[in-house]
């Protein structure tokens, strides 16, 4: 069954990860992604490598994808590009801002080849303001989006996130950008130029503390604005569980799978502003009960009182997790290189056209070159003179 996206195509000149990221989620949903690799490949083929040479960072970014090796420093790998723009609906791209319209093949320039056009940004301060044209990467963005400033412990070094959050962020936030244009262009014919900034969507994703902190407002002493209770806990098996609620009305539950339900009735518990006044009386008798017994006890007794709960699961716990194999949420498959391999499956699921992987990542830079060119309307003998030329590297002629 198709995906929701099948006949939309995409010329993708995303590299690393930002962009990259964001052309995948499209790529899963159904779209036909022509990956433009430079003459050696995509640099993000460097990172994440393993012994024998197999990338899992490039592998996760770019299953579904097909992949033609051209070089742009020459006028005919330019050429190229105007040509192949007229059979597509979007092109991608995460270069420092100016670069594709320094190389001649900006926005401005396309759509005048293709008036539907959607040409996606993914930037890193986003398209106005001072620093509008600056470089950046993740670490960058946690830095300027506040993010490494809420993850540090006061008086110890800003550290960050986990690497790569940003860039993540960033891409799945500009495949929602393209999909809007997409649906833009369905309504009224016209395509646009659309911009996801790492930074702006740094300051998304904390959008609720942000707000917090931005108001005049003073805020309510704790446990009269929310009831909510948030809690770790460490196990007689050495796992962590996490588990709480986020209204007051839910503490008897919590209380009752903990097998103590005198909390209910006890004074220093028995409402949201007062287990405020004495939270660290609370959390000590939680703990001291929960590192009686074993995760798995405890989450079957959460469970059964509804109360939202899971362990603190590692990427190996994740990987055989039988809720995260049910949804589709870790995919794993035999790699014609590099044997049996696992990445993250798709998030989104479709009842009528179920997004999928269908294809590894391009195994070499290049890898579908030929292919690609002959369904943008290149004859054969066009594509071996380039192939001659060193315009193009068709890895399939090895």
């Amino acid at each position: 069954m198709p995906g929701p996206l099948d006949g939309i195509r995409i010329l993708d000149f995303t590299r690393f990860q930002q962009g990259t990221f964001g052309t995948l989620q499209l790529a899963d949903l159904g779209a036909d992604v022509w990956k433009i690799e430079q003459p050696g490949g995509d640099p993000g083929r460097t990172l994440g490598r393993h012994v024998g040479g197999y990338s899992s960072y490039f592998e996760s970014l770019n299953r579904n994808k097909r992949s033609i090796c051209l070089d742009l420093s020459q006028a005919q790998g330019l050429s190229i590009v105007e040509r192949l723009v007229k059979h597509v609906d979007i092109v991608a791209e995460n270069f420092r801002p100016g670069t594709m319209d320094r190389l001649g093949i900006g926005y401005e320039h396309l759509r005048t080849i293709n008036h539907s056009l959607i040409f996606g940004s993914g930037s890193m301060f986003g398209p106005k303001g001072p620093r509008g044209h600056d470089p950046g990467y993740d670490n960058i963005a946690q830095a300027a989006g506040g993010l490494m400033d809420f993850t540090t412990i006061e008086g110890d070094t800003p550290q960050g996130a986990q690497p790569g959050i940003a860039d993540q962020t960033g891409g799945a936030m500009l495949a929602y950008a393209l999909l809007g244009a997409v649906v833009h262009r369905l309504r009224t014919g016209e395509g646009q130029k659309v911009d996801v900034s790492l930074y702006g969507s740094q300051i998304a994703l904390q959008g609720i503390y942000a707000a917090k902190d931005w108001t005049d407002h003073e805020l309510q002493p704790p446990g009269r604005s929310s009831g909510v209770l948030s809690h770790r806990a460490l196990c007689l098996d050495g796992r962590w569980i996490g588990f709480g609620f986020l209204e007051a009305r839910h503490f008897p539950k919590l209380a009752t799978a903990l097998d103590l339900p005198e909390l209910v009735t006890d004074e220093r518990f028995s409402d949201a502003e007062s287990r405020a006044k004495h939270m660290g009386e609370l959390v000590e008798l939680i703990d001291a009960q929960v590192i009686q017994n074993n995760s798995d006890t405890w989450i079957e007794q959460l469970r059964a009182a509804d109360v939202p709960c899971s362990v603190v699961h590692n990427f190996e716990m994740i990987r055989k997790d039988p809720q995260a194999i049910a949804n589709g949420y870790v995919h794993e498959t035999e790699h014609p290189v590099w044997g049996s391999i696992a990445t993250h499956g798709p998030v989104a699921s479709f009842s009528e056209s179920p997004a999928s992987v269908r294809r590894n990542a391009p195994i070499e830079p290049g890898e579908h070159s030929s292919e690609i060119l002959s369904e943008g309307g290149f004859s054969v003998r066009e594509i071996e003179s380039l192939i001659k030329d060193g315009v193009i590297h068709d890895a399939s002629s090895r």
